[in-house]
């Protein structure tokens, strides 16, 4: 466990390698996953200013991170002025993401599985995405059973493939028009 909702750390991390899982507390108790943290990436930039994160942070493997506390970022950015450019590009990435998560919340299954999928492999720049089914089902608040059923028809349409533990997009476009198609 890296932070949980409400922590103060006055700083944020850089994940080198490894898998964090981002995920958020609702009212009445359920966690939610809304984001997979893959390496090369900031998680808790909120956090840098002594804010309460508003999600939980999790390592899903043994992972490798760099904490910067709000004086070693502000060190930073002196001797490396490009450092608060990445800083605030990945925060607006994050704000996007959160917008967009609240987007297809109420949109049926298909449609939030195919935006999720399509979210990831942009992320880690591969149509090779390594999660399985129970994580994709709390990622986007449904049951494994009818994320599988969607799964299950997506790989009749050679859209995707699916190994142990991940998902293939063989076929991005399609994937694609299966959101545009609501």
């Amino acid at each position: 466990m890296l932070y949980r909702q409400g922590d103060e750390i006055g700083g944020f991390y850089y994940l080198k390698a490894g898998k964090i899982i981002i995920s958020i507390l609702r009212k009445d108790g359920y966690e939610r996953i809304i984001d997979f943290v893959y390496p090369e990436s900031l998680l808790g930039e909120q956090m840098v200013n002594d804010e309460p994160a508003f999600t939980t942070a999790k390592a899903q493997v043994d992972s490798t991170l760099y904490f910067f506390s709000e004086y070693k970022f502000k060190e930073l950015c002196e001797a490396h002025p490009e450092a608060a450019s990445e800083f605030g590009i990945s925060l607006i990435r994050k704000i996007r993401l959160f917008a967009n998560i609240n987007l297809v919340l109420n949109a049926p299954i298909d449609l939030q599985l195919a935006f999720f999928l399509l979210n990831l492999a942009e992320k880690k720049a591969s149509n090779t995405i390594e999660v399985n089914q129970t994580s994709l089902a709390n990622y986007i608040g449904k049951s494994r059973v009818a994320v599988w059923k969607v799964l299950k028809e997506w790989k009749e349409e050679d859209i995707i493939e699916i190994n142990k533990r991940s998902i293939i997009i063989k076929n991005i476009e399609r994937l694609k028009r299966k959101m545009n198609d609501h």
